[in-house]
């Protein structure tokens, strides 16, 4: 199974010279996790878009001599939306497979409950977080994911915050990279790769995976990078 790892961001609410999978948690990077953590899941092909210091992630992957076969695709256009990053990446989507957020901490049993799931396309969902109007919600009803944005309201069977990882098979696959090149060829450049993926639902069924009892965290802000020393802690203790 191929992933593509979405690094290519400068994460400016961070206040780093660094691109975000370079955070050290407790003496290991976000990338270094990333990297185990997909071995360990049965992902064997990786795809990293870089674009923010991308030698940066060169020299680290240096280092750290993955046991997977990696590759590096340039965007440079990444002072965009994630939607750029994603549509770069695209053709590695026409086999299925996953994406997934560079700037996430978890444990490796989360990652495998995706790669897992019956659902050819699926989306990992932790119905804990409430919406605030900051975190990427999606809406769900009869088993399928109808809605993801910022706000997506009351009324569904299921409302939860994204994980900001997916799997898609084939149909699933071919249909977003169908879609990722409209809204990037129609010069939509400022959103995230979220606005296809909502009208991907329309198209082919999402189902998803419940999350609700394992932790992570997305580090956008410094604040967030202390969360993240108490998950990787507690999972340690």
């Amino acid at each position: 199974m191929r992933a593509i790892l979405l690094a290519a961001g400068r994460g400016r609410r961070l206040g780093r010279d660094a691109p975000k999978c370079l955070v050290s948690i407790d003496g290991k990077t976000l990338l270094e996790r990333h990297l185990v953590n997909l071995t360990e899941s049965g992902v064997t092909d990786l795809t990293i878009v870089v674009g923010f210091r991308r030698e940066m992630i060169e020299e680290a992957l240096g280092s750290l001599r993955p046991r997977l076969k990696v590759e590096l695709i340039h965007n440079p256009r990444f002072v965009h939306g994630s939607i750029v990053s994603l549509h770069t990446a695209a053709e590695r989507l026409s086999q299925g497979g996953l994406w997934m957020d560079a700037d996430v901490l978890y444990p490796a049993a989360l990652l495998r409950r995706l790669v897992a799931s019956p659902h050819e396309n699926c989306l990992l969902v932790d119905a804990r977080s409430k919406e605030t109007g900051e975190e990427m919600m999606v809406g769900v009803r009869a088993g399928r994911v109808l809605k993801i944005a910022r706000r997506v309201g009351n009324g569904w069977d299921v409302a939860g915050e994204t994980v900001g990882f997916a799997k898609v098979g084939p149909e699933g696959g071919r249909v977003m990279q169908r879609l990722l090149e409209e809204e990037v060829s129609a010069g939509r450049l400022d959103q995230e790769y979220e606005a296809a993926m909502d009208r991907a639902f329309q198209e082919v069924p999402f189902g998803i995976e419940r999350v609700d009892d394992l932790p992570w965290t997305e580090i956008d802000f410094e604040e967030d990078i202390e969360k993240a020393r108490q998950l990787a802690r507690a999972a340690q203790a």
